[in-house]
């Protein structure tokens, strides 16, 4: 009976340590924010647009393209090439939500997202 003593409070410690360790974890600054978030205000970015990278925002972007294209907005071969496009950054907007982008990489991503609204407006 001791030793099943030994297994449950080495269990509760483990998580117990777990839970610490993610908590810790999530408080971690991601490196974008280390090297300033608020970057995007300084840049003239307002926070809606700063959202507009987002991994949701960009998957989003597909069902916009799509829907230009049947609302005849946009050729399908317009919407074919976005979709293309879009396909080619969406690992950089994971990247820049993630906090491992590099400038380069989420200007890309800024022009990318910023060419695509531009086009399903009409």
């Amino acid at each position: 009976m001791h030793s099943l003593k030994k297994i449950i409070v080495a269990s509760a410690t483990a998580l117990t340590m777990t839970g610490m360790g993610v908590g810790i974890a999530q408080a971690q600054p991601s490196r974008y924010y280390d090297h300033g978030f608020e970057r995007g205000y300084d840049r003239g970015y307002d926070q809606h647009r700063v959202d507009r990278l987002s991994t949701g925002y960009v998957d989003g972007l597909d069902w916009k393209i799509q829907n230009a294209a049947r609302q005849g907005r946009i050729s399908w071969r317009e919407a074919q090439e976005l979709r293309q496009d879009l396909n080619r950054v969406k690992p950089l907007a994971y990247r820049y939500q993630t906090g491992q982008a590099r400038q380069w990489e989420v200007d890309r991503l800024q022009r990318t997202v910023d060419r695509i609204n531009d086009e399903v407006r009409g």
